[in-house]
Protein backbone atom coordinates (compact mmCIF):
# COMPACT_ATOMS: atom_id res chain seq x y z
CA UNK A 1 0.00 0.00 0.00
CA UNK A 2 1.54 3.48 -0.84
CA UNK A 3 -0.43 5.31 1.56
CA UNK A 4 -0.86 5.66 5.08
CA UNK A 5 -4.47 5.66 6.45
CA UNK A 6 -5.90 7.20 9.97
CA UNK A 7 -5.50 4.02 12.25
CA UNK A 8 -3.26 2.10 10.36
CA UNK A 9 -0.11 0.86 11.88
CA UNK A 10 3.30 1.78 11.09
CA UNK A 11 4.93 -0.16 8.07
CA UNK A 12 7.08 -1.95 9.99
CA UNK A 13 4.67 -3.35 12.02
CA UNK A 14 2.37 -4.24 9.38
CA UNK A 15 5.16 -5.79 7.31
CA UNK A 16 5.78 -8.13 10.28
CA UNK A 17 2.09 -8.91 10.59
CA UNK A 18 1.41 -9.72 7.30
CA UNK A 19 4.80 -11.89 6.67
CA UNK A 20 3.70 -13.84 9.95
CA UNK A 21 0.67 -14.40 7.93
CA UNK A 22 1.20 -18.02 5.93
CA UNK A 23 -2.64 -18.06 5.15
CA UNK A 24 -1.65 -14.92 3.38
CA UNK A 25 1.42 -15.31 1.82
CA UNK A 26 -0.19 -18.65 0.51
CA UNK A 27 -2.79 -16.51 -1.26
CA UNK A 28 -0.47 -13.89 -2.90
CA UNK A 29 2.15 -16.93 -3.85
CA UNK A 30 -0.28 -18.48 -6.05
CA UNK A 31 -2.28 -15.33 -7.33
CA UNK A 32 1.21 -13.81 -8.15
CA UNK A 33 2.20 -17.11 -9.76
CA UNK A 34 -1.17 -17.67 -11.90
CA UNK A 35 -1.07 -13.59 -13.25
CA UNK A 36 2.46 -13.88 -14.22
CA UNK A 37 2.06 -16.95 -16.25
CA UNK A 38 -1.00 -15.82 -18.04
CA UNK A 39 0.67 -12.37 -18.84
CA UNK A 40 4.20 -13.73 -19.99
CA UNK A 41 2.15 -16.01 -22.66
CA UNK A 42 0.23 -13.13 -24.27
CA UNK A 43 3.00 -10.98 -24.37
CA UNK A 44 4.99 -13.67 -26.49
CA UNK A 45 2.05 -13.44 -28.68
CA UNK A 46 3.30 -10.09 -29.68
CA UNK A 47 6.29 -9.51 -32.02
CA UNK A 48 6.88 -6.34 -31.31
CA UNK A 49 5.87 -5.50 -27.59
CA UNK A 50 8.58 -3.51 -26.68
CA UNK A 51 8.12 -0.99 -29.84
CA UNK A 52 4.71 -0.53 -29.24
CA UNK A 53 5.59 0.36 -25.49
CA UNK A 54 7.97 2.89 -27.05
CA UNK A 55 5.33 4.31 -29.49
CA UNK A 56 3.21 4.95 -26.51
CA UNK A 57 5.36 6.55 -24.43
CA UNK A 58 6.31 8.60 -27.59
CA UNK A 59 2.83 9.61 -28.29
CA UNK A 60 2.24 10.30 -24.22
CA UNK A 61 5.60 12.22 -24.20
CA UNK A 62 4.15 14.96 -27.16
CA UNK A 63 0.75 14.91 -25.35
CA UNK A 64 2.71 16.42 -22.27
CA UNK A 65 4.47 18.87 -23.95
CA UNK A 66 0.53 19.93 -25.46
CA UNK A 67 -1.37 18.72 -22.72
CA UNK A 68 -3.59 22.62 -22.60
CA UNK A 69 -4.50 22.20 -26.44
CA UNK A 70 -5.71 18.98 -25.59
CA UNK A 71 -7.44 19.44 -22.83
CA UNK A 72 -9.16 22.43 -24.39
CA UNK A 73 -10.25 20.07 -27.71
CA UNK A 74 -11.49 17.32 -25.38
CA UNK A 75 -13.70 19.75 -23.73
CA UNK A 76 -14.97 21.16 -26.96
CA UNK A 77 -15.77 17.76 -28.27
CA UNK A 78 -17.25 16.60 -24.86
CA UNK A 79 -19.55 19.56 -24.73
CA UNK A 80 -20.45 18.80 -28.11
CA UNK A 81 -21.40 15.84 -27.59
CA UNK A 82 -23.88 17.05 -24.57
CA UNK A 83 -21.58 16.03 -21.71
CA UNK A 84 -21.37 18.83 -19.10
CA UNK A 85 -17.52 19.31 -18.04
CA UNK A 86 -16.44 19.94 -14.86
CA UNK A 87 -12.73 20.99 -13.68
CA UNK A 88 -11.32 20.27 -10.17
CA UNK A 89 -8.01 21.05 -8.93
CA UNK A 90 -8.16 18.79 -5.93
CA UNK A 91 -9.41 15.62 -4.86
CA UNK A 92 -11.86 17.58 -2.47
CA UNK A 93 -13.58 19.76 -5.51
CA UNK A 94 -13.99 16.19 -7.82
CA UNK A 95 -15.52 14.30 -4.99
CA UNK A 96 -18.22 17.97 -4.74
CA UNK A 97 -18.73 17.47 -8.08
CA UNK A 98 -20.39 13.76 -7.74
CA UNK A 99 -21.95 14.81 -4.70
CA UNK A 100 -23.55 17.89 -6.81
CA UNK A 101 -24.53 15.37 -9.32
CA UNK A 102 -26.14 12.84 -6.88
CA UNK A 103 -27.98 15.60 -5.25
CA UNK A 104 -29.09 17.17 -8.27
CA UNK A 105 -31.04 14.10 -9.04
CA UNK A 106 -32.40 13.05 -5.75
CA UNK A 107 -30.14 9.99 -5.25
CA UNK A 108 -28.57 8.66 -2.22
CA UNK A 109 -26.48 5.67 -3.99
CA UNK A 110 -24.16 5.47 -6.90
CA UNK A 111 -23.41 2.42 -8.33
CA UNK A 112 -19.33 2.22 -9.46
CA UNK A 113 -16.64 1.16 -11.91
CA UNK A 114 -13.38 -0.04 -11.01
CA UNK A 115 -11.68 3.50 -10.65
CA UNK A 116 -8.04 4.13 -9.55
CA UNK A 117 -8.71 7.75 -9.81
CA UNK A 118 -11.83 7.71 -7.44
CA UNK A 119 -9.67 5.76 -4.96
CA UNK A 120 -7.05 8.18 -4.89
CA UNK A 121 -9.32 10.84 -4.13
CA UNK A 122 -11.29 8.69 -1.82
CA UNK A 123 -14.56 9.64 -3.24
CA UNK A 124 -16.71 6.54 -1.66
CA UNK A 125 -15.43 7.92 2.08
CA UNK A 126 -16.56 11.67 0.61
CA UNK A 127 -19.58 10.33 -0.35
CA UNK A 128 -19.99 8.33 2.74
CA UNK A 129 -19.97 11.25 4.88
CA UNK A 130 -22.57 13.40 2.40
CA UNK A 131 -24.77 10.48 3.36
CA UNK A 132 -24.23 8.48 -0.39
CA UNK A 133 -23.49 5.02 -0.69
CA UNK A 134 -20.91 3.85 -3.28
CA UNK A 135 -21.33 0.17 -4.60
CA UNK A 136 -18.18 -0.72 -6.49
CA UNK A 137 -19.33 -3.54 -8.70
CA UNK A 138 -16.19 -4.84 -9.99
CA UNK A 139 -15.92 -8.43 -8.23
CA UNK A 140 -12.22 -7.92 -6.45
CA UNK A 141 -13.19 -4.11 -5.63
CA UNK A 142 -16.72 -5.42 -4.30
CA UNK A 143 -14.97 -8.42 -2.16
CA UNK A 144 -12.51 -5.55 -0.75
CA UNK A 145 -15.77 -3.36 0.09
CA UNK A 146 -17.53 -6.07 1.64
CA UNK A 147 -14.94 -6.96 3.80
CA UNK A 148 -14.47 -3.71 4.87
CA UNK A 149 -10.91 -4.07 4.16
CA UNK A 150 -8.53 -2.03 1.16
CA UNK A 151 -6.98 -2.92 -2.07
CA UNK A 152 -4.24 -4.71 -1.92
CA UNK A 153 -2.77 -3.98 -5.70
CA UNK A 154 -3.47 -2.17 -8.39
CA UNK A 155 -4.99 -4.25 -11.14
CA UNK A 156 -5.84 -7.00 -8.44
CA UNK A 157 -7.59 -5.53 -5.43
CA UNK A 158 -8.44 -8.50 -3.74
CA UNK A 159 -5.32 -10.70 -4.66
CA UNK A 160 -5.03 -10.95 -1.06
CA UNK A 161 -8.62 -12.65 -0.49
CA UNK A 162 -8.89 -16.80 -1.51
CA UNK A 163 -12.01 -18.71 -2.09
CA UNK A 164 -12.95 -19.81 0.95
CA UNK A 165 -12.41 -15.96 2.40
CA UNK A 166 -14.33 -14.21 0.05
CA UNK A 167 -17.26 -16.90 0.33
CA UNK A 168 -17.05 -16.57 4.08
CA UNK A 169 -17.39 -12.52 3.27
CA UNK A 170 -20.26 -12.70 0.76
CA UNK A 171 -22.46 -15.47 3.27
CA UNK A 172 -21.96 -12.41 6.16
CA UNK A 173 -21.78 -9.40 4.21
CA UNK A 174 -24.26 -9.20 1.48
CA UNK A 175 -27.65 -9.35 3.40
CA UNK A 176 -26.83 -6.63 5.44
CA UNK A 177 -26.10 -4.67 2.14
CA UNK A 178 -28.39 -6.16 -0.40
CA UNK A 179 -29.64 -9.33 -2.07
CA UNK A 180 -27.96 -12.11 0.60
CA UNK A 181 -25.70 -14.87 -0.57
CA UNK A 182 -27.57 -18.56 -1.65
CA UNK A 183 -27.75 -20.16 1.12
CA UNK A 184 -26.07 -22.89 -0.59
CA UNK A 185 -22.97 -21.08 -1.66
CA UNK A 186 -19.64 -22.92 -1.94
CA UNK A 187 -16.33 -21.45 -2.90
CA UNK A 188 -16.61 -22.46 -6.55
CA UNK A 189 -15.48 -19.43 -8.53
CA UNK A 190 -18.33 -19.81 -10.88
CA UNK A 191 -20.66 -19.49 -7.85
CA UNK A 192 -18.94 -17.03 -5.99
CA UNK A 193 -19.21 -14.64 -9.30
CA UNK A 194 -23.33 -16.36 -9.76
CA UNK A 195 -23.73 -14.36 -6.09
CA UNK A 196 -21.86 -11.21 -6.64
CA UNK A 197 -24.11 -11.23 -9.86
CA UNK A 198 -27.00 -11.66 -8.45
CA UNK A 199 -26.45 -9.21 -5.70
CA UNK A 200 -24.97 -6.64 -7.63
CA UNK A 201 -28.03 -7.02 -10.33
CA UNK A 202 -31.15 -4.90 -8.12
CA UNK A 203 -28.76 -1.98 -7.07
CA UNK A 204 -27.75 -2.28 -11.37
CA UNK A 205 -31.65 -1.83 -11.94
CA UNK A 206 -32.35 0.30 -9.73
CA UNK A 207 -29.41 2.63 -9.76
CA UNK A 208 -30.09 6.62 -11.36
CA UNK A 209 -26.64 7.49 -11.22
CA UNK A 210 -23.45 5.67 -12.53
CA UNK A 211 -19.95 6.79 -11.54
CA UNK A 212 -16.76 5.76 -13.51
CA UNK A 213 -12.88 6.74 -14.51
CA UNK A 214 -11.70 6.49 -17.81
CA UNK A 215 -8.55 4.82 -19.00
CA UNK A 216 -8.62 7.04 -22.22
CA UNK A 217 -10.08 10.66 -23.47
CA UNK A 218 -9.71 11.16 -26.84
CA UNK A 219 -9.77 15.00 -27.41
CA UNK A 220 -10.69 15.17 -31.62
CA UNK A 221 -13.96 13.14 -30.37
CA UNK A 222 -14.51 13.67 -27.45
CA UNK A 223 -14.69 9.70 -26.42
CA UNK A 224 -14.26 8.45 -23.10
CA UNK A 225 -13.19 4.77 -23.06
CA UNK A 226 -13.57 2.25 -20.33
CA UNK A 227 -11.89 -1.10 -20.26
CA UNK A 228 -13.21 -3.90 -18.61
CA UNK A 229 -13.58 -7.85 -18.46
CA UNK A 230 -16.50 -8.87 -16.17
CA UNK A 231 -19.54 -6.52 -18.05
CA UNK A 232 -20.13 -4.50 -14.82
CA UNK A 233 -18.48 -1.54 -16.69
CA UNK A 234 -20.90 -1.41 -19.14
CA UNK A 235 -23.50 -2.22 -16.81
CA UNK A 236 -22.66 0.99 -15.23
CA UNK A 237 -22.41 2.92 -18.23
CA UNK A 238 -25.58 2.24 -19.69
CA UNK A 239 -28.30 1.57 -17.32
CA UNK A 240 -27.96 4.14 -15.17
CA UNK A 241 -30.02 7.65 -15.75
CA UNK A 242 -26.64 9.76 -15.07
CA UNK A 243 -22.74 9.05 -15.87
CA UNK A 244 -20.40 10.59 -14.15
CA UNK A 245 -16.94 9.84 -15.16
CA UNK A 246 -13.86 11.38 -12.90
CA UNK A 247 -11.21 11.10 -15.64
CA UNK A 248 -7.26 12.67 -14.84
CA UNK A 249 -5.46 15.15 -17.37
CA UNK A 250 -3.28 12.58 -17.86
CA UNK A 251 -5.56 10.25 -19.78
CA UNK A 252 -6.27 12.24 -22.41
CA UNK A 253 -5.24 11.16 -25.98
CA UNK A 254 -5.08 13.44 -29.18
CA UNK A 255 -6.62 11.10 -31.79
CA UNK A 256 -9.04 8.03 -32.17
CA UNK A 257 -5.78 6.51 -33.72
CA UNK A 258 -3.83 6.40 -31.19
CA UNK A 259 -6.52 3.60 -29.50
CA UNK A 260 -4.39 1.33 -32.05
CA UNK A 261 -1.25 1.81 -30.05
CA UNK A 262 -2.61 2.16 -26.61
CA UNK A 263 -5.66 -0.43 -26.25
CA UNK A 264 -3.18 -3.67 -27.06
CA UNK A 265 -0.65 -1.88 -24.44
CA UNK A 266 -2.92 -1.77 -21.78
CA UNK A 267 -3.96 -5.18 -22.42
CA UNK A 268 -0.74 -6.42 -21.51
CA UNK A 269 0.40 -4.31 -18.91
CA UNK A 270 2.54 -5.76 -15.85
CA UNK A 271 0.29 -7.14 -13.19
Amino acid sequence: MSRTFVGMPPFPTAARAALADTQLRSNLAHATTTIRAKRAAVVAEVDDWEQLRLRAAAIKDDVLLHLDEHLVRLEESLTARGAVVHWARTAQEASEVVVQVARAHGVDEVVKVKSMTTQEVELNEHLAAQGISAWETDLAELIVQLGDDLPSHILVPAIHRNRAEIRTIFEREMARVGRPAPTDLTDDPARLAEAARLHLREKFLRAKVGVSGANFAVADSGTLVVVESEGNGRMCLTLPEVLVSVVGIEKVLPTWTDLDVFLPAAALVDG
